[in-house]
C-alpha cells in the first residue's frame, strides 16, 4: 500500500523544486541571531549541520564549501533530487556532504547530534506525525547549545491563501499530470478573479494573488498550493509544540519582525503593554497587525531558555561585523539627509557620524566591517551614537550582521570564484541554484555566468573579453544591446569591454567573488599567473539621535521564497 508519505515524495520526483540557499537561515546567521540575543552557539568550522528535507542539498552545500571542516547531512524523500544533488556535489569535489535518500522519521541515532538542524519548507507541507517528528528530531539530535531553525506557513496571513489553494485544487485537484492540473488551476483563479464582485472578500483576495498564479514558477505554485498536505498554524500553536518536545524560542530569522518599535509610537506601547511581558504572545500579536502567513523560527533546548535576553545590549553589538549596502537619496531643506538600504529601508539624519558609517558599509559591501572597527578611536559619545544606529539599522532590517567577518572579493584585474560554483555552472541546467558567499541564491544572466565559469583566477579582464567575444562568434553566446542582439563586429568590439565590466561589477556586488587566487582554496591550481519601543524583557539602549532610526513601513520578512526547497 502507498503511503501519503510516498505519494508525496512522488511529487518531488515528477516536479523538482530548484533547491536554493536561504540567507537567514544559514547557520552563520543562526550564529550571530543566539548571540545578539545572549547565547552562544557552536562553532562554525567543524560544526555538524542537519537539513530535514534538503531537496538536492542547495541550502545546505554553500555553507559546506565556506566551512571544509564542517560535516554536513541532508535527508530527503526524492530519489530523483537527492541524485541530483549527489552528482552535484561529487563535481563540486566536496568531501564534507552526505545527501540521504528516506524519511525523517527514520533517522536513527547513529547519524549522532547536530550543531544545526535546518527544516526549510517542510513542517506546514507534510502529515501530523511527521510534523511530530520535525520538532522530535530537533529535540533529540541538537546538540546542549545548538540551534534549529524551522519555517512553516503561518495564520492569520494563510486564512486568505486558503481560498485560493481550495478554488485550485476544485479545477485541478483530481488530475493525474501534474502540468495539466497546474495548468487547470491557474484557469481556475483567472476564472474567479474575472467574475468575483468587486469590492467583495473574494475579489480582494484573487486581486492579491492573481500576479503569482499567473507568473509563479511552476514547481513552486504546484507544491505550495496543490501539495497533498499543507497545514498552516498560528505561532503561538507552532510553539507550544515545539515546547511539548522539549524545545524553546529563540527569535525569529527575520530578527526585524519581532520589534513593535516597527509599528509605530502609538501601536508598539499598546502592544507591549498587551503581551504582558510574554514575547510569544508579542510576536502572536504582531501577525494578526501585518496578516502574516510565513515564519522562520528559532528553537534551542529548553534548558537554555532562562537565558534569553531580547534587549539588543551595546556590548553584543559591539562584537559583531555588520554589512550594508546604502544610497544617498536627497538632502531636505533642514540640512537632514535621506539615505535609502538596498532592502528598501529609509533613513534620515543630520548626523556626520551617522554618513560616515554608511559611506563606510557601502565602501565595503558585499563584505563586513567589524562595528569595533566603526568605533576605534572616536569620542564616547559618538560610540554611542554608532551602536545606537547599528541597533536601529537591525531592528529596520536595513543592516546584516554575523559574528564572525564575510570577506568577499574586490574588483580586481584578475577575478577569482570558488572553484566549486564554477563546477556548478558547468553541469548547465540544474535543480541546485548558484549561491554566493552570504549564503543567498543568485540568478546570473547568460554572459555572467559564462564569466563566472572562466574566473580562475588566470585571466585578466582582457582575456575574458576575448574569451566572451570569441563564444560570440562561434554561436554560444548573444550579447544584448537595448533588448536586441548586438550584431555588428565593430559595435560589438566596441561594447564588449563595457558590458563585461559591468558584468564582473554585478558579480562583485552581489558577492559571486572570492579573495585573489593566492589567498583562496584554490590557489594550488592558478598560482603562476595569478601572482523605546522594545521586545518583551527589552533594556534601554545607549542614546543617541532619533534621526538615525531607518523608517520601516512595517515588519514584514525580507521577501524570502516560501515553501519547500
Amino acid at each position: 500500500m502507498t503511503t501519503l508519505i510516498d505519494r508525496i515524495g512522488k511529487t518531488y520526483d515528477e516536479v523538482p523544486y530548484t533547491s536554493a540557499a536561504f540567507h537567514v537561515s544559514a547557520p552563520e546567521h543562526l550564529r550571530a541571531v543566539a548571540h545578539l540575543f545572549g547565547l552562544e552557539a557552536p562553532a562554525l568550522e567543524g560544526a555538524r549541520v542537519l537539513e530535514l528535507g534538503c531537496a538536492a542539498g542547495g541550502n545546505l552545500v554553500p555553507f559546506a564549501v565556506r566551512h571544509p571542516g564542517a560535516d554536513v547531512v541532508g535527508i530527503d524523500l526524492s530519489p530523483r533530487q537527492i541524485e541530483a544533488g549527489r552528482r552535484a556535489v561529487e563535481a563540486m569535489g566536496l568531501q564534507n556532504v552526505r545527501l540521504i535518500q528516506g524519511s525523517l522519521t527514520d533517522l536513527g541515532a547513529d547519524l549522532g547530534q547536530f550543531d544545526y538542524i535546518l527544516c526549510h519548507g517542510v513542517y506546514s507541507w507534510v502529515p501530523e506525525d511527521v510534523r511530530a517528528a520535525v520538532l522530535r528530531v530537533c529535540n533529540e539530535r541538537l546538540t546542549a547549545d545548538g540551534i534549529a531553525y524551522v519555517s512553516y506557513n503561518t495564520y492569520p496571513g494563510w486564512k486568505a491563501k486558503e481560498i485560493v489553494r481550495d478554488a485550485m485544487l476544485l479545477r485541478g485537484g483530481d488530475r493525474a499530470d501534474a502540468g495539466e492540473q497546474l495548468a487547470y488551476a491557474r484557469g481556475m483563479v483567472e476564472f474567479l478573479h474575472e467574475q468575483a464582485a468587486p469590492g467583495s472578500v473574494l475579489s480582494t483576495v484573487m486581486n492579491e494573488h492573481i500576479g503569482l498564479i499567473r507568473d509563479g514558477e511552476d514547481f513552486y505554485l504546484s507544491h505550495e498550493y496543490l501539495e497533498l498536505c499543507n497545514a498552516p498554524c498560528y505561532f503561538r500553536d507552532f510553539i507550544a509544540a515545539a515546547r511539548g518536545q522539549g524545545l524553546e524560542y529563540l527569535g525569529d530569522a527575520t530578527v526585524a519582525s519581532m520589534f513593535p518599535r516597527n509599528y509605530g509610537p502609538i501601536a508598539a506601547p499598546a502592544l507591549v503593554a498587551e503581551c504582558g511581558g510574554d514575547q510569544v504572545m508579542l510576536e502572536q500579536l504582531m501577525d494578526f497587525l501585518q496578516n502574516r502567513a510565513f515564519r522562520q523560527s528559532l528553537l534551542v533546548r529548553a534548558d537554555r531558555g532562562p537565558q534569553i535576553r531580547y534587549q539588543l545590549e551595546p556590548d553584543r553589538i559591539a562584537s559583531l561585523h555588520v554589512a550594508g549596502r546604502y544610497a544617498h537619496t536627497d538632502t531636505q531643506d533642514d540640512g537632514s539627509e535621506r539615505w535609502a538600504s538596498m532592502g528598501g529601508a529609509h533613513i534620515t539624519t543630520r548626523s556626520p557620524i551617522t554618513r560616515a558609517v554608511l559611506e563606510r558599509l557601502t565602501a565595503a559591501w558585499p563584505a563586513t566591517v567589524p562595528v569595533a572597527e566603526l568605533l576605534d578611536g572616536i569620542a564616547m559619545d559618538d560610540a554611542a551614537i554608532v551602536l545606537d544606529l547599528v541597533s536601529n539599522l537591525i531592528v529596520g532590517n536595513a543592516l546584516r550582521f554575523r559574528s564572525e567577518a564575510v570577506a568577499s572579493g574586490a574588483q580586481v584585474e584578475r577575478p577569482f570564484a570558488r572553484g566549486e560554483l564554477r563546477a556548478l555552472v558547468g553541469l548547465g541546467a540544474h535543480p541546485m541554484a548558484l549561491f554566493n558567499e552570504w549564503h543567498e541564491s543568485a540568478a546570473l544572466t547568460p554572459l555572467e555566468r559564462f564569466l563566472l565559469a572562466s574566473m580562475d583566477g588566470r585571466k585578466d579582464v582582457q582575456a575574458l573579453v576575448a574569451d566572451v567575444l570569441q563564444a560570440v562568434e562561434q554561436g554560444a553566446l548573444t550579447v544584448m544591446r537595448d533588448g536586441a542582439p548586438l550584431l555588428d563586429a565593430d559595435e560589438l568590439a566596441a561594447s564588449l569591454r563595457m558590458q563585461v565590466d559591468a558584468a564582473l561589477r554585478s558579480l562583485q556586488i552581489n558577492a559571486m567573488l572570492v579573495g585573489a587566487p593566492e589567498a583562496s582554496p584554490d590557489a594550488s591550481a592558478s598560482t603562476d599567473e595569478g601572482a523605546e519601543n522594545k521586545p518583551a524583557r527589552a533594556k534601554p539602549k545607549p542614546k543617541g539621535s532619533k534621526a538615525d532610526a531607518p523608517k520601516a513601513a512595517s515588519a514584514k520578512p525580507a521577501k524570502t521564497p516560501r515553501g519547500k526547497k
